[in-house]
This record gives C-alpha cells, sequence and structure tokens, in this order.
C-alpha cells in the first residue's frame, strides 16, 4: 500500500515568526531541554509555560514572546485536531516541535540572489531571501523586500520558480531535521534499536499530514503509515527511512501558481483558495458563503478582496494598498510582509508581521499579535456589515460576544525595534498621540462600518441591522454620527420647496460623485458592476 507524506505548509506560515531570539538547532535543543526538565508533566498550562521560557529554559523568551508562541500555538493545535477552546494545555513535546520550526526563519534561501533582486516568494517568506527585520533599519520599508517591487526581466523570476526552490527549500530543512524533530516527540530515538508509537508519531502531525494519496489526508499521520499500525510501534531508523522516500510536496493542496484571481483546489475533504498577483482590481468570492480551509492571498496590489465564508487558515503576504475582508476565520489569520493594508477581520487568533502602515479592524479570541518590524499599526474593532456573518461565523463556531470586546485593544506587541515595544511596554494610544511606532488605535470619531456589496437590495438591507458587538466609546460615537446623518435627512425633507429639494440632491450627488473618483472607489464600483453582468450571462 503507497504512503504519501507532505509538509503542512499552513503550519509553517503562521507558526514561524521573527523575535528576539535568533534561533539555530542547538538553542532550540538546548530550549526543549531545559522546558522537559522544569515542567512536573507532558502537559502544561499557559502559566506553566510563561513561567519555564523566562525564567527555566536556556535562551530564555520575554514575556511577550512566550505568551505569543503559546497562543499561536494552542490555536493551531486545537484546530489541526478538532479541539475546541475549553482544551487550554499543550503537550511539552508538541511545544518542541513547533519551536524547532522556528529554526527555518533563520534560514533564508538564496540569500544574496534575492537580495539582489528585491524579490522574494511571499506565501514562504519565511523560506525566501528577506533578511531578517532584526537586522533591517527601522526607517526602511518592508516594500523593498517583497514581490510587489519590480526588478526588471532579467533578474526577475516567476511565482512559480519561486515557490519552487521555497517548497524545495521546506522539504530539504524537514528532511535534514527530522531527527531533531523525532528527539522532540520521543526522547530515546537517539538510540540503535529505539521505537516510536503511533501516539509519538501523530505529534508530528503538528507539521506533517499523510495518506494514500495526495487527495486523501488522513485524520491522523500514523493511518497514513501502514507499516505502523495504530497502538502500534516502529524502528526509528525504518521510520527515518520511510519519510525520506515517502515525503514530497503535495501540488494538489499547495498548488504552484503564476497568478490567479481566486484558483480553487479541491482536495478531498480539504479545499484551498489562492489569491494571487492582482493589480486594481476587486476579488468577491465565489460561489458566495462557501467554506475555505486554507486561503493564500498574495502579492496583490491596489485590491479590494471579499471573503464571505468561512476560512480556516489564511495567510496574506506580500499584498500592498489593498482592502480585504475576511468574516470569520476559526483558526489564524497571519498577515506578513504587507504596506498600507486594511483588513476587516473575525479570527481566533489575529498576528501581523513585517507590515507597515496598516489597519485592523478586528474581532478575536486571542490578543493580535504583532510581531517583527511591524510599525504605524492602527488598530480599531470590527466594523463590516454582511447580512451572512452570522451564518460564516456559525460555520466557524464562533460569534460576536461581549466577553470579548475589547481583546482587540491588547495586542501581545514584541516587534523588533526600541526596548520598550520588544518588551510590549506601548499601551496603545488615539490617533494623535505622537510617538508610538508600533500601533496605536483609531479615534472612535473617526471609526464608521463598512458594507460588503450584496447581489438583492433585500439582503443589502439585512446587513445593515446585523449588530456589530463594539467597545462602548466606539458604539456611543457611531450612534451620533448616526443621529447625525438622521438630523440631516429630517432638515432635507423639510425643505418644502420642490426647487430647492432638487438642487439640495444635486448638490449632494455631485459631492458624492467628486469623493467616489477622489477615493479611487468609482473603479470598484465598476468592478462590481463587470461582475455582476458576468454572472448574469
Amino acid at each position: 500500500m503507497s504512503c504519501f507524506l507532505w509538509i503542512r505548509c499552513e503550519s509553517l506560515d503562521h507558526v514561524v515568526f521573527n523575535t528576539s531570539v535568533k534561533w539555530t538547532d542547538i538553542k532550540v535543543q538546548d530550549f526543549i531541554a531545559s522546558l522537559k526538565s522544569s515542567v512536573p508533566s507532558s502537559l502544561v498550562t499557559k502559566e506553566t509555560w510563561v513561567e519555564a521560557a523566562t525564567q527555566r529554559c536556556k535562551p530564555a523568551l520575554s514575556e511577550v514572546e512566550a505568551v505569543a508562541y503559546w497562543h499561536i500555538f494552542l490555536v493551531l493545535s486545537q484546530s489541526l485536531y478538532n479541539q475546541g477552546p475549553s482544551v487550554d494545555r499543550l503537550d511539552v513535546r508538541a511545544i518542541g516541535l513547533l519551536m524547532m520550526c522556528q529554526v527555518f526563519c533563520s534560514q533564508r534561501v538564496r540569500t544574496d540572489q534575492y537580495t539582489m533582486s528585491g524579490e522574494i516568494w511571499p506565501a514562504l517568506e519565511r523560506a525566501s531571501a528577506a533578511p531578517s527585520p532584526r537586522s533591517s533599519p527601522r526607517n526602511g520599508s518592508p516594500r523593498g523586500s517583497s514581490p510587489r517591487v519590480g526588478v526588471g526581466a532579467a533578474g526577475a523570476q516567476t511565482s512559480v520558480q519561486r515557490v519552487k526552490e521555497s517548497s524545495t527549500a521546506m522539504l530539504a530543512f524537514v528532511r535534514q531535521h527530522f531527527s531533531i524533530f523525532l528527539e522532540a516527540v520521543c526522547s530515546a530515538s537517539s538510540s540503535e534499536n529505539a521505537t516510536i508509537t503511533s501516539e509519538e508519531f501523530d505529534i508530528l502531525g503538528h507539521i506533517l499530514c499523510g495518506g494514500p494519496s495526495f487527495r486523501q489526508p488522513c485524520a491522523r499521520l500514523s493511518e497514513a503509515v501502514p507499516e505502523l499500525p495504530q497502538g502500534g510501534s516502529i524502528l526509528c531508523r525504518d521510520l527515518k527511512r520511510l519519510v525520506e522516500r515517502s515525503l514530497a510536496w503535495n501540488e494538489e493542496l499547495y498548488p504552484l501558481v503564476e497568478a490567479s484571481t481566486g484558483n480553487q483546489v479541491q482536495t478531498g475533504p480539504v479545499k484551498s483558495v489562492v489569491v494571487s498577483g492582482l493589480a486594481k482590481t476587486t476579488w468577491f468570492q465565489r460561489p458566495e458563503g462557501e467554506d475555505i480551509d486554507i486561503l493564500n492571498i498574495s502579492h496583490c496590489n491596489d485590491c479590494n478582496i471579499y471573503v464571505t465564508g468561512h476560512v480556516r487558515y489564511c495567510f496574506i503576504a506580500g499584498c500592498h494598498d489593498c482592502t480585504i475582508v475576511l468574516p470569520a476565520v476559526s483558526s489564524v489569520c497571519t498577515l506578513q510582509n504587507c504596506e498600507k493594508i486594511t483588513i476587516h477581520c473575525v479570527a481566533r487568533c489575529f498576528k501581523m508581521e513585517n507590515s507597515i502602515d496598516s489597519s485592523a479592524f478586528v474581532y478575536c479570541l486571542n490578543p493580535p499579535i504583532l510581531t517583527g518590524d511591524s510599525r504605524g499599526i492602527k488598530l480599531a474593532p470590527f466594523n463590516a456589515l454582511y447580512s451572512g456573518l452570522r451564518r460564516a461565523l456559525a460555520r466557524a463556531n464562533m460569534k460576536l460576544e461581549e466577553e470579548h470586546v475589547d481583546v482587540w485593544a491588547h495586542p501581545v506587541c514584541c516587534t523588533l525595534g526600541t526596548p520598550d515595544e520588544t518588551l510590549g511596554g506601548r499601551s496603545g494610544n488615539l490617533d494623535e498621540a505622537p510617538g508610538n511606532t508600533t500601533y496605536h488605535f483609531v479615534h472612535p470619531d473617526n471609526f464608521q462600518p463598512i458594507v460588503l456589496p450584496e447581489d438583492q437590495p433585500q439582503t443589502a438591507v439585512a446587513a445593515a441591522r446585523v449588530a456589530l458587538v463594539l467597545p462602548q466609546v466606539y458604539d456611543d460615537a457611531l450612534k451620533a454620527r448616526e443621529d447625525e446623518i438622521r438630523a440631516f435627512q429630517s432638515l432635507v425633507a423639510e425643505l418644502g420647496d420642490d426647487t430647492k429639494k432638487r438642487r439640495a440632491h444635486q448638490a449632494i450627488q455631485g459631492h458624492f460623485r467628486e469623493w467616489l473618483q477622489a477615493s479611487g472607489k468609482s473603479r470598484q464600483l465598476a468592478d462590481l458592476a463587470k461582475l455582476a453582468q458576468q454572472e448574469s450571462r
């Protein structure tokens, strides 16, 4: 019986990020060893992990770094193994495995060539050539290391070439470090006749997946290996040979695309969608409201991207000047190497890395994570009105609750800059507050909702009735603005002369057209009209 093994790209997309520690094989092994010796049980709580990681492990993490790792690791583990939010403990072996993945962040591929060309592969930036933001000047721009920057025909590579090289590098990394991965889950794996049990091998399911074919992933990793019966064991040396022989890149699930307007790939029960290489256009999910397991949005420029259904994992990289709406992300949403992005998102966990001058209107169950060289970030509560919001949230097993109304306002800030930022000392201020280079809050007076385009007028009315969950200060400001609009409408309605009414409406419409043109919204309306015409054919 054939055995197919592949890397969970979605895991490395979200679990690997820059911190103050430049991880190496030896550092991670020392860290794992000191962690295992300092905790009394193989299952640890957040409090136990933070205390051990900051005070007993070598090298030690800062508190905000330990908290950031915890949130990402826990949400990823809950999602991969279909565990509910009530599961609040992590296996030390899984932590060691995911910490080992941090080495890949330092293993940049083809550094010199990419530095000269100014390009990196967006969806797998952590394997590419961009130098670590830890060594970049704070006044630099991530645009210089993103694929949006033109480099000329001679030096430029296609997206397919970049992802091939990155996927090859990822496969090489896992193969070269597989013995260390085994040590993380099975401490006796280095002895000559060491065996690994199916339960221990299943922990590797955090980064590996397998099945009888690339289109049939198994629920448990051990189920993909006929030589490893449930509850049984296999010699580690035999398992290493099997992995060397069977591990490959799953092009069915992680396709090599040049550019895509929403290429959908159905791999058995898993659906992945790639939105890549778009410029000055609007992308709207079709069919509307369908579930997406893996969504990758990469190197798009000046676009409006509307996702209307439940997404399990969303990875956004190398984009510039885009508006992205995600009403329900049940696991992790990561924004990486982006500039001037406005994102409206409901997510269990939200992370921004190496992104600047961007706005995040978010509702999340865990505090947002700001890492790497991120600065000029605006944070605000989720503000998107959409008639299908409740349906999408129900599919994601989420809902908007007062309990988490202000979680977005308490980010875990472990950006790599001045000491107080690295230690998460910034508490966030409103728009006009000077001096905060990492993040600040959108002022309530400048806060307003957005409305997703709807096919039918009745659905647009239903969208307007969707109740947002907002902190009191933002709710009061929004109600005050609504009162102003109603007062203005009453003032216009009281104009007794039809000629005055007509002139008032003409003036309002004229200013509105000017605003549409100046803001670039007229192009978006034209895009939506074109989409509607295409669907009606």
